[in-house]
């Protein structure tokens, strides 16, 4: 359940930095895209998503012992972390590639948490 709810956080975190240019080239949205671009909204969709990653990965790898998905994770997280203090020409490029990396490192880690306890014949 929490990659889920990792990978759906982490998709907020990339329709956030891709509606966010868009929205503050339309001057009608000027107030929304401002808002949107604000420097707390980017640490209110980090906290959670630095806080799920750091608990389904590790405990993901626990489970069945696959490197992947955790390197993709954090090597996500690092990138979202560095978006965060990038320049601005560089933010959007860093926060895709990084949203795009945690979804896939989440959406691997319950796959094969999965095929693991079917495995084993218990829950996940």
């Amino acid at each position: 359940m929490k990659d889920e709810t990792a990978a759906l956080c982490s998709g907020l975190c990339l329709i956030h930095c891709i509606a966010t240019p868009i929205l503050l080239s339309m001057s009608g949205l000027g107030l929304i895209g401002s808002l949107f671009a604000s420097e707390w909204v980017h640490v209110a969709l980090f906290a959670p998503i630095a806080l799920l990653a750091l608990t389904s990965l590790p405990s993901g790898w626990k489970r069945h012992q696959r490197w992947l998905p955790s390197v993709a994770g954090f090597t996500g997280l690092l990138l979202l972390a560095a978006a965060m203090m990038a320049p601005h020409e560089a933010e959007a490029a860093l926060s895709i590639g990084g949203g795009l990396l945690l979804i896939g490192g989440h959406l691997s880690n319950r796959f094969h948490c999965r095929r693991t306890a079917l495995n084993e014949g218990a829950a996940c």
